[in-house]
């Protein structure tokens, strides 16, 4: 019996919300803090927003490129093979009341629902 997964599950198809959280607010405290740093050194204030905007930059491509390859693999279908051709071959291979049941589980044998 399938059980519903958890709340600590790994969710299918994207990236965890938290961790894109992070990785945004990680890049722009750390290159925040290299920009103050570079603005003392250098005697020069435009570094701070400079280092906030690379660092929001750089979480943004980590999140993207998380989500990237976390992505779920397209069907493949040979070129051959066109969605009608697919949907004429299943629906002849099922009858009414089969597919009756399929897309209503909650209905009775005279298609009615409870």
């Amino acid at each position: 019996m399938n059980s519903p997964p958890g709340p600590n599950a790994p969710q299918q198809g994207g990236a965890d919300p938290w961790a894109a959280f992070g990785y945004l607010v990680a890049g722009v405290l750390f290159y925040g803090f290299v920009g103050w740093l570079l603005s003392i050194w250098l005697h020069a204030e435009f570094w701070i927003p400079v280092g906030i905007l690379v660092g929001a930059g750089f979480g943004m491509y980590l999140v993207f490129a998380q989500l990237r390859l976390k992505a779920p693999k397209a069907e493949h279908r040979p070129a051959s093979s066109t969605p009608t051709e697919h949907r004429i071959a299943h629906d002849r291979t099922t009858s009414d009341d089969e597919a009756a049941r399929t897309t209503r589980p909650d209905s009775d044998d005279r298609g009615e629902t409870a």
